[in-house]
C-alpha cells in the first residue's frame, strides 16, 4: 500500500509559495507590454477609421450619384468596414489578454486562500494570525496579503457581450467623450457638420440613424441654435 505524503506545514507552504511566485512579476510585465502594444495598434486603427469615414461622408455629399453607384465610394466603404472589423478584433484581443493576466494572478490567490483555510489562518485577523503557530524559519520574510481590490472581466470570448463589457470596464479618463450620451466612441458614428459643435460625433443609436445620412447633417442642438439665429 502506497503511503501519501503528509500535508505541508504552514512554514513549508509559505516557503514553497514564495518560490512559486518568482516568475510571476516578469510574466505579468510581459503580459502588460503585449497589452500595451495591442492598445496602440487599436488606437491607430481607430484614428484611421475615423479619418477615412469622415472623408467618405464628405465625398458622398459631393457625389452626383448615390454612394452605392459610385465605384470609388463603394471601394472606400469596403475599406472602412474592413478597418472597423480589424478594430473590433483588436478590442476582443485586448479583453482576452486582460482575462489571461487576471487568471494568472487569480490562480495564485485561490491557491493561497485554500491553503490558509486548511491551516485555519484568517489573514483578516492579525491577532489570530499572531496566535497561530507557524513553523517558518526565523530568517523568512513577512508575507503581505495578496488580497485586494483587484477586479477584471472574467468572461470568456464565446460568452461575453461587448456592450456589457464596455459598461463594466474602467474607461481611460483621457479618452474623449462624444454624443448626447457623453460616452467614448464605439460603433457607427456620424459627425455634425457644424464645425463649432461641442460634441462633434454622435452614435447612430442616440440620434436615430441606421445608415450614413445623405447631405449635410446637424445635431438637434446645432439645428435649434441655427433656427434661433434666423
Amino acid at each position: 500500500m502506497m503511503s501519501s505524503n503528509p500535508p505541508l506545514t504552514a512554514g513549508e507552504f509559505l516557503e514553497e509559495y514564495i518560490e512559486s511566485l518568482e516568475n510571476l512579476p516578469s510574466e505579468v510585465r510581459q503580459g502588460l507590454e503585449e497589452l500595451g502594444r495591442a492598445d496602440a495598434q487599436y488606437c491607430d486603427l481607430k484614428e484611421s477609421y475615423r479619418a477615412h469615414w469622415k472623408k467618405y461622408i464628405k465625398s458622398a455629399k459631393r457625389s452626383s450619384v448615390p454612394a452605392s453607384d459610385d465605384p470609388a465610394l463603394v471601394a472606400s466603404r469596403l475599406n472602412i468596414e474592413k478597418e472597423y472589423c480589424s478594430a473590433i478584433k483588436k478590442v476582443d484581443q485586448k479583453i482576452d489578454m486582460a482575462s489571461r493576466l487576471y487568471e494568472l494572478i487569480n490562480r495564485q490567490i485561490i491557491r493561497l486562500d485554500e491553503e490558509m483555510l486548511r491551516l485555519g489562518i484568517d489573514i483578516q485577523d492579525p491577532i489570530e494570525l499572531k496566535k497561530t503557530h507557524i513553523d517558518a524559519p526565523s530568517g523568512s520574510r513577512d508575507r503581505k496579503s495578496l488580497k485586494g481590490p483587484f477586479t477584471a472581466p472574467r468572461s470568456s470570448p464565446s460568452s461575453r457581450k461587448r456592450a456589457s463589457a464596455i459598461a463594466s470596464m474602467e474607461i481611460d479618463p483621457n479618452e474623449p467623450l462624444y454624443c448626447f450620451c457623453q460616452q467614448v466612441s464605439f460603433g457607427d458614428m456620424v459627425g455634425c457638420d457644424n464645425d463649432s459643435c461641442d460634441k462633434e460625433w454622435f452614435h447612430y443609436g442616440c440620434v436615430g440613424l441606421t445608415e450614413p445620412p445623405i447631405g449635410k447633417w446637424y445635431c438637434e442642438t446645432c439645428l435649434a441654435n441655427m433656427k434661433n439665429r434666423k
